[in-house]
């Protein structure tokens, strides 16, 4: 009966969490895994037919955007989020927010971005990207 018990306690927090908090989890993650150039991070929340569109027009896919964030000199120095949304559709959701990009070396800019998740195995993973620079 214990062991009911806490399976059911367990099973209710997992629900309470929802996926806004998997969602921003693996948004974190995919940042944290391109500013240290981590392959291995990218892999883990990018899907595998993942399409990035980044804020000057160019599209890439998983392998190319993991290619160019973890070849050569290190390109961001960070990511900081803010005015977070997450709206989810069963297995997938969207994400919307305000996004401050530092690159090594440049000023920081701001774009709004708009990012579709999927739940594959119960991790959620990148599978849409798309960004516009906003003027300050």
């Amino acid at each position: 009966m214990r062991a009911l018990f806490l399976a059911l306690l367990l099973t209710i927090a997992a629900y309470a969490a929802g996926p806004q908090d998997g969602v921003k989890e693996a948004a974190e993650g995919w940042t944290q895994g391109a500013v240290k150039q981590d392959a291995g991070a990218l892999k883990r929340y990018l899907a595998e037919d993942l399409q990035y569109a980044h804020a000057g027009g160019q599209l890439q896919n998983k392998e190319e955007y993991i290619r160019a964030v973890t070849t050569g000199p290190a390109r961001y120095e960070s990511f900081t989020f803010s005015d977070w949304k997450v709206v989810s559709y069963g297995k997938a959701a969207v994400l919307t927010a305000f996004v401050d990009v530092k690159l090594v070396g440049r000023d920081s800019f701001r774009v709004r971005t708009l990012q579709v998740y999927v739940e594959n195995n119960g991790q959620w993973q990148m599978a849409a990207h798309q960004s516009t620079r906003l003027n300050r």
